[in-house]
C-alpha cells in the first residue's frame, strides 16, 4: 500500500488528500500541521474577524469526515526535518514517519517589511486562525486601528475591524489600492467608495516607523504624518516557507522549484500552492492551488499529468464591493483596451483585447457576468464581432 505524507493542512494539502481518496480508497494518507485545528478556508478568517460567523462555523469538514475518508491529520505536529534518502520526516518532538511519496503543501508566512518597530507588542499580521483570535481580543481594547497595506487582505481586515465599530486607517505604499487586481482607475474608484463608507485611506504613503515604548502607540509615515493607535496590522504579502525544502537539499528560489508535473528536484517529493515556484511564478491565490492539487494527486496515482498554469482570476467581494479581475489588466501597451467608468454608480469595466480575444478584464461594482467572462478568457474565444457591445449592461455573455 502506497503511503503519502502531506506537510500542510491548508487548501493545497487538504485537496490533494481529498482527490487521492476519491480515486483510491486504499492509499494511506497522513497530514501534518503546526496548527491545533482542522482545515478551514482562509477567506473565512475575515468573516470570523467581523463576527459574521462563529468559531465552529469556520471549519470546512466535520471531524467525522476525516474518519470516514481514512485521512489522518496530525495536529500540533510541526515537521523539523526531511530526510529524502531515507524517505522520512522528523517531527519537532522527535517522532519519525516514512513515506513513499511526500507532498509539500506548507504554504507561506506573512512577509514583514523592514519597518522600525514592527516587532513591538500590538503589531499583528494575519495568516492563521490563532492570529485572528488574538487580534479580535486586541481590537476590543482599541479605539483606533492602523492597517499597513492596501492589498486584498489588508482591505478585508480593515473592513472587518470597521464592521465591529472601530475606526480604521489604511496606509498603502503604492499609488492605488489592490495593485494586483486593479489598474489605477479602478484602484482610485475603490478608494472613493471605501472612504464614503468611513475608512480613512492614504495611498502613495510609506510607513517609516512604528512608535511606542515596547508597546505600539502609533505610526509615522515617511512624509511626516503621525497616526496614533495601539493596534497595528501589517499586511504586506507573503513569503514561501522554503526552509524545510532548502535544508534537505531540494532546489529552491523564492519558492520550492517544481517541474511541469509539480515534482521537486527529488522524484518522490511534490510541492504545490504558496510554497511552490513553477516557471518562476508563485501564484499565492486559491484557484491555482486547486488546479495544482488535481495534478499532484493524479501524478501520485501514476497518471503523468502536466500542469499548464492557471490564468489568475479573482471573483470576490472586497469590503462588500463586487470585484472580478482576470489576466493582464495594467501593462496594456500594444493591446486594445475598452473601458467604461460610472463613478456615481461605483462601476468600472475594462477589457484588454489581443487579436480579438480578451486577455484581461476588470469588473468593479458589478460582477454579474464574471463566470461567463472567465470562461471566455480561459478558452480564448474570439469576441471581435461583439466589441462594441460588451460594455453594455444588457449584453448576454452566454452567447459567446
Amino acid at each position: 500500500m502506497k503511503r503519502v505524507l502531506i506537510i500542510g493542512n491548508g487548501v493545497s494539502g487538504i485537496n490533494v488528500a481529498n482527490n487521492l481518496r476519491k480515486s483510491d480508497k486504499g492509499i494511506e494518507i497522513e497530514i501534518f500541521t503546526d496548527e491545533s485545528y482542522h482545515y478551514y478556508p482562509r477567506p473565512k478568517l475575515i468573516d470570523l474577524l467581523a463576527d459574521k460567523i462563529t468559531l465552529e462555523e469556520i471549519f470546512f469538514y466535520r471531524e467525522s469526515w476525516y474518519r470516514e475518508n481514512n485521512i489522518n491529520v496530525n495536529l500540533r505536529s510541526p515537521v523539523n526535518e526531511i530526510l529524502p534518502d531515507e524517505k522520512m520526516i522528523v517531527l519537532a518532538d522527535g517522532k519519525t514517519f516514512t513515506y513513499d511519496v511526500l507532498v509539500l503543501a506548507n504554504g507561506a508566512k506573512p512577509s514583514l517589511p523592514p519597518i522600525d518597530g514592527v516587532d513591538k507588542s500590538g503589531v499583528f499580521s494575519i495568516r492563521w486562525l490563532d492570529d485572528v483570535l488574538n487580534l479580535k481580543e486586541r481590537v476590543k481594547k482599541s479605539g483606533e486601528v492602523v492597517v499597513i497595506g492596501g492589498g486584498l487582505l489588508g482591505l478585508e481586515i480593515a473592513s472587518a475591524i470597521q464592521y465591529s465599530g472601530v475606526k480604521v486607517k489604511v496606509i498603502e505604499i503604492l499609488q492605488w489600492l489592490l495593485p494586483r487586481q486593479l489598474d489605477e482607475i479602478g484602484g482610485n474608484l475603490l478608494k472613493k467608495i471605501l472612504e464614503a463608507r468611513g475608512l480613512e485611506i492614504y495611498v502613495n504613503s510609506a510607513t517609516e516607523k512604528i512608535i511606542g515604548n515596547g508597546e505600539a502607540s502609533g505610526v509615522i509615515t515617511k512624509d511626516g504624518r503621525e497616526f496614533r493607535c495601539n493596534t497595528i496590522v501589517v499586511s504586506a504579502g507573503i513569503k514561501s516557507n522554503v526552509e524545510l525544502a532548502k535544508n534537505c537539499g531540494l532546489n529552491t528560489n523564492r519558492g520550492v522549484i517544481v517541474d511541469n508535473y509539480l515534482k521537486t528536484s527529488r522524484d518522490n517529493i511534490y510541492a504545490l500552492g504558496d510554497v511552490a515556484e513553477w516557471e518562476g511564478r508563485i501564484y499565492g491565490i486559491i484557484p491555482p492551488a486547486l488546479d495544482q492539487a488535481k495534478v499532484v494527486a493524479s501524478n501520485i496515482l501514476g497518471e503523468m499529468v502536466e500542469y499548464k498554469g492557471t490564468v489568475p482570476s479573482n471573483i470576490l467581494k472586497v469590503a462588500g464591493i463586487d470585484l472580478f479581475s482576470i489576466g493582464t489588466i495594467d501593462k496594456t501597451e500594444g493591446y486594445e483596451v475598452i473601458s467604461s467608468l460610472n463613478e456615481d454608480r461605483g462601476i468600472y469595466k475594462k477589457f484588454v483585447i489581443d487579436n480579438g480575444k480578451i486577455v484581461g478584464a476588470i469588473l468593479l461594482g458589478d460582477r454579474r457576468n464574471a463566470v461567463y467572462i472567465e470562461r471566455v478568457v480561459k478558452e480564448g474565444r474570439d469576441i471581435s464581432r461583439y466589441k462594441k457591445d460588451i460594455l453594455s449592461d444588457d449584453f448576454d455573455w452566454r452567447r459567446l
